[in-house]
């Protein structure tokens, strides 16, 4: 694709702040030492990745690299690079609010009391700077309110996978997902039911926000 000469210049330190911050991002998930844990580690093997927090992170990786390499090549975005940056940016809102209002008190914060620098990338930093990007530089076309509901799709397919593989493994990523944890599963519908609701609210205000920007043209 051509570089679109209306397009707002975006310069080569924006890539390297976009790659800088893929980096950080792959080193506070480590995916490397997912073996590497204890078996009974909530974190150990496939248990990592099954985590909606990684998951989540790791998408807004493939965009940084992606959104670096179209700035490197003066190119415009391909058009369905918009969804995927689209969803990364509400998944990482989403991932942010679950673990300042469900998780903080729980186990899964168990050492809150010390800065744990990998949990403050996945859960504060990183959501915080992947809305400034978006922000600042948002897609050249605006997100219609019926395609925002396609970025539901990917949370609703990773409840069904996170149900089923935990009625094998007897696991649950979120301690809010345990029947056993919330007081069954009508407990367990309730807490689904509102992130649920805050998947669309948050959907759809994305879509309304870049509805407003669409006159900002970018590469993306």
């Amino acid at each position: 694709m051509i570089h679109n000469p209306n397009a707002a210049p975006v310069k080569w330190p924006n890539a390297l702040v976009l790659l800088l911050m893929a980096s950080l991002t792959v080193f506070a998930i480590s995916p490397w030492s997912a073996w590497s844990f204890e078996k009974d580690s909530p974190a150990y093997g496939w248990n990592l990745f099954s985590y909606f927090t990684i998951q989540s992170n790791i998408l807004a990786v493939v965009c940084y690299l992606m959104a670096a390499f179209y700035i490197l090549k003066r190119q415009d975005a391909a058009n369905w690079f918009r969804y995927v940056r689209g969803g990364a940016v509400l998944y990482m809102i989403i991932t942010g609010l679950v673990a300042a209002t469900l998780l903080r008190e729980t186990d899964m914060n168990a050492t809150s009391d010390v800065f744990d620098w990998k949990n403050f990338v996945l859960h504060e930093l990183g959501p915080l700077f992947i809305v400034l990007w978006w922000l600042i530089w948002p897609s050249k076309t605006a997100t219609t309110a019926r395609h925002a509901f396609i970025w539901l799709v990917f949370p609703l397919l990773w409840t069904f996978y996170t149900f089923i593989r935990a009625s094998f493994t007897g696991w649950y990523p979120y301690p809010f997902l345990d029947p056993d944890k919330v007081g069954g599963w009508s407990g367990v519908a309730v807490y689904v039911a509102v992130i649920t609701v805050g998947f669309i609210i948050f959907s759809q205000l994305l879509a309304w926000i870049s509805r407003l920007r669409a006159n900002n043209y970018t590469f993306y």
